[in-house]
């Protein structure tokens, strides 16, 4: 069994989106900004501040996993030992897994295999700056998000938490992928632009049957997830998607398989902006803050481009509880 004993999240207070032309969709109402910051450092941060809401010492954590959805550090550096580094010093090892969006989620589903009984733990991280480009690049011109500067932990061990993972489930729709290509030459980095760009492409290409693909595939992942838990949707007492700026198309999933769709969440993520990795983590957190008790069970949704999706089903064993240290918020 895999607990959750502490989460962490480094999110600055959002600045409200007054400009109409920075989101054409009209429907995200702030955005997230920490200028000149790395992922790197912000990760570092958000991981000593789980570490040490958690009952774990640095010595016990045997992996450190870390997530990012735009550029993380230059090409040919390790940025996941960097971040192993600066957390936990010369214990263990560390992985940086690139699954975008998804990936944050993912960790957890990874480091529940690391981890043997109650020996040792593992620490997932997420985060990611856009201060270096156009924030707003898919968001003023696209219908997409406007990308907002955050970072996560969470310490997970076989041992004991205010929470336990029931269990977990994963599906994708690979065939969705090439349209997402930002550039032909696979040694040339893109910029935010090549990315408007691919998102552009995509939206043109996107056809019904891919939609109706899409919302089978988070189907299965989460029908994966309850059927490993042994519980029915009726049992879920808190439903934490991935955040879009029209909740679609997790309202539909919500309505499709019985999940209750919360507006005062959704009505949270829009006013924070994208959080991509960190979604799930500010979601949490969030709950915890308006009332998530001791029994509560949570389904968490991350996706991918809409091609990839991965769920987990989360008992609370006690009532977390909440504290801040200026941008930073943790949970135990």
């Amino acid at each position: 069994m895999t607990f959750l004993s502490s989460a962490a999240l480094l999110l600055p207070p959002a600045t409200p989106l007054t400009d109409p032309t920075l989101d054409i969709s009209g429907r995200w109402r702030g955005v997230s900004a920490s200028p000149g910051r790395s992922p790197v450092d912000m990760a570092v941060q958000a991981g000593r501040a789980a570490i040490s809401a958690s009952a774990v010492s640095s010595t016990d954590v045997r992996w450190t996993l870390h997530a990012g959805s735009g550029y993380q550090g230059p090409m040919g550096w390790p940025i996941h030992h960097g971040i192993q580094h600066g957390i936990v010093g010369n214990v263990g090892n560390a992985l940086e897994v690139k699954q975008y969006c998804a990936a944050g989620l993912t960790t957890w589903i990874m480091a529940s295999s690391m981890l043997s009984g109650d020996d040792g733990a593992v620490v997932c991280t997420g985060a990611d700056n856009w201060s270096w480009g156009d924030r707003y690049a898919t968001s003023r011109s696209a219908g997409g998000e406007p990308f907002s500067d955050v970072a996560h932990a969470v310490v997970l061990t076989g041992g004991d938490g205010f929470a336990d993972i029931l269990g977990y489930g994963t599906a994708s729709c690979p065939g969705q992928a090439r349209v997402w290509q930002t550039r032909e030459s696979f040694w040339e980095n893109a910029s935010l632009d090549d990315y408007r760009a691919a998102y552009e492409r995509a939206v043109a290409a996107h056809r019904p049957e891919d939609a109706r693909d899409s919302l089978r595939m988070l189907v299965r992942a989460v029908r994966s997830a309850l059927s490993a838990a042994a519980l029915s949707p009726q049992y879920i007492t808190h439903f934490i998607p991935h955040g879009t700026g029209s909740g679609e198309p997790y309202r539909t999933l919500a309505d499709k398989i019985g999940l209750p769709w919360s507006e005062a969440l959704y009505d949270y993520q829009v006013a924070q902006g994208y959080l991509a990795v960190s979604t799930q983590v500010a979601g949490l957190i969030h709950c915890a803050e308006t009332g998530l008790k001791a029994d509560s069970i949570v389904l968490l949704v991350a996706a991918e481009y809409q091609l990839s999706a991965t769920a987990v089903v989360l008992r609370i064993r006690r009532t977390p509880q909440v504290s801040g240290d200026g941008d930073v918020r943790v949970m135990a």
